[in-house]
């Protein structure tokens, strides 16, 4: 019975230490039984980089045809060959063409022949005419003095008229002769065009990449023109037309940097600069795609039509800025990790601040003390008015539907106090505010715990993300947490 409080008094101290040791080991737990692997917030360079492939092409290519159906009797150009514009490079078989003009040369001689007869007509209708007049004006002085019949008179007058109507036959004639003139005329300039076309010509400077035709052949232009040549106009300009789907279409506009790479040379890496945004959509296979055109140069003659290029383009970029780690926004505590703490009050990401960041939007326009004041009190009526109406059971169920009611009662009340330069910016700034993000990081407090902090983010290159707001250089994220081997 005297061991008893002799034991208790032993055993006593023993439980207090081994208490203090275990509470000590679960304060520092993190520490002796978990390897933490951190990020740390950094300055440096964000690029959001969208890519795509596309084909190389000529700044221009032209397609060089026959208007003419012919068989071709000669070749001035082959595969590669420098052309100017205007040179010769193909010639049609002439002889048809050129039996068709000296045909319309003499129907041009005739119908010339034909003019000068009527012209010769008409100098006869004009002469019968006078002798008609004489005639009538001597018979008309006899008829006064009764020295010739009526009937005679009368014989007299319609001479005259068909002496008048003769002439203006004659006129017609030689109208016609004229018309039948000009007609042979366009038939002998017809004639001489499809001569002329016999002879292909280069209509640009550049440098011939297909020939589809040989001595010999005979090209068929019944329905279109057959494609003899193509021409690209200089390969030292070239263009590549690449295919970004619809999701990455956005932020890419003219002027965006953008480098390639093709197959023929992978060691090397060329640089060119986003030219146009096409608007036409292709769709195939349920891919929505947007043709985008990239401008190079190519100086060495590297790239050649038909290359397909790997284009990496820089559709949006932040030098400078914040920045963290991807790993650091994908880290979640485990179940059987540290202690988790309570976030911090001022970092629960709720809406307390509202106001006073919109106070400082408004002051970053130039809004003057009075007019932050009317929109304040406008903005006041006009969310205790939304806010009886989100109260609806209607509302609860179209929640996008009132969120666009609240932005659009909120651009009412800005439009109603800004001046037109302060609305646009306001306008854009709200754009820009859209495209923030939040996420959660997480951080090891004195204690070993871990507590969450919410971060804003900006863009985002798929290895590092913008941080707009949350934290500070120099904070540190946990990105991994391992258990140390032996450790339970």
């Amino acid at each position: 019975m005297k061991r008893i409080p002799l034991l208790a008094l032993v055993a006593i101290p023993i439980v207090i230490v081994l208490a203090v040791f275990l509470w000590r080991g679960q304060g520092k737990a993190s520490g002796d039984r978990y390897d933490i692997e951190t990020a740390v917030v950094s300055r440096g360079d964000v690029a959001r980089v969208v890519s795509a492939s596309g084909a190389v092409r000529a700044l221009t290519t032209v397609e060089v045809g026959s208007q003419l159906s012919g068989q071709v009797v000669e070749l001035y150009a082959d595969f590669n060959s420098q052309v100017k514009a205007g040179q010769l490079v193909a010639r049609i078989d002439p002889q048809t063409f050129a039996t068709r003009v000296q045909q319309a040369k003499a129907d041009l001689l005739s119908a010339t022949a034909n003019v000068a007869v009527q012209q010769a007509g008409i100098a006869r209708a004009k002469a019968t005419l006078e002798q008609a007049q004489k005639d009538f004006q001597r018979q008309q002085q006899l008829l006064k003095e009764d020295a010739i019949s009526q009937a005679l008179f009368d014989a007299t007058e319609r001479a005259l008229a068909v002496a008048r109507a003769d002439l203006d036959l004659a006129k017609a004639q030689y109208q016609s002769a004229l018309a039948s003139k000009t007609q042979r005329e366009a038939a002998l300039e017809t004639a001489n065009v499809d001569m002329r076309r016999t002879y292909i010509r280069s209509p640009i400077d550049g440098v011939v990449i297909e020939r589809a035709i040989d001595v010999g052949q005979t090209v068929a232009a019944s329905f279109s023109a057959p494609v003899l040549f193509r021409i690209a106009q200089d390969l030292g300009d070239i263009r590549i037309d690449a295919a970004v789907v619809e999701a990455d279409i956005g932020g890419i506009d003219a002027g965006d940097k953008a480098v390639f790479t093709v197959d023929a040379y992978p060691d090397d890496q060329f640089a060119g600069t986003v030219e146009q945004v096409r608007l036409a959509a292709t769709e195939l296979q349920n891919v929505v795609t947007y043709t985008v055109v990239i401008a190079a140069q190519n100086p060495d003659g590297k790239l050649l039509p038909g290359m397909t290029a790997n284009v990496e383009i820089t559709a949006d970029k932040r030098s400078g800025v914040l920045r963290i780690a991807n790993n650091a926004l994908r880290f979640s505590p485990p179940k059987n990790g540290p202690p988790v703490a309570k976030a911090e009050a001022g970092n629960r990401g709720g809406g307390r601040g509202g106001r006073a960041r919109f106070a400082r939007q408004l002051a970053q326009l130039g809004v003057s003390a009075d007019v932050q004041k009317a929109i304040g009190a406008d903005m006041r009526k006009e969310m205790q008015a939304f806010a009886k109406l989100a109260q609806s059971p209607a509302a609860q169920f179209d929640r996008n539907g009132m969120r666009q009611r609240r932005r659009a009662l909120i651009a009412r009340v800005m439009k109603k106090h800004l001046t037109a330069d302060q609305l646009a910016a306001w306008e854009k700034q709200q754009k820009a505010n859209l495209t923030v993000k939040r996420a959660q990081a997480w951080q090891q407090n004195a204690d070993g715990a871990l507590v969450a902090r919410t971060l804003r983010l900006g863009l985002d290159d798929g290895e590092n993300v913008e941080i707009l707001g949350g934290a500070k250089e120099g904070d540190e994220f946990i990105t991994r947490l391992r258990v140390r081997a032996g450790k339970s």
